[in-house]
């Protein structure tokens, strides 16, 4: 997997473009997962590689998940992981012990 940067453009109410940048990695060639760090959210979604950058797509079945996190900085390694530890780090757990 390769590090990129996943970038979000949405229009608001005026009709401005806002642009959100995400640290991501490449799972394939139109897919991505990025960590949406505000939200403690993983999120893997359709991408496309335009102009050098990867956009995500939006619109019916672009998302594939997303889920929360306990803890966002497992994301800095995140190339550097087993498949067991990924999948443990996206298995959140409840601080109540339920």
């Amino acid at each position: 997997m390769s590090k990129i940067t996943v970038v979000t453009e949405l229009y608001d109410r005026n009709e401005e473009l806002e642009r959100y940048e995400y640290p991501g990695v490449l799972v394939d060639n139109n897919h991505a997962f990025y960590i949406d760090a505000e939200y403690r959210t993983v999120i893997l979604e359709r991408v496309n590689y335009v102009s050098g950058e990867y956009l995500t797509t939006g619109g019916p079945g672009a998302v594939g998940f997303d889920l929360p996190v306990d803890d966002v900085t497992f994301f800095d390694r995140i190339t550097e992981m087993s498949a067991i530890e990924l999948l443990s780090k996206l298995v959140r757990r409840s601080k109540e012990g339920a």
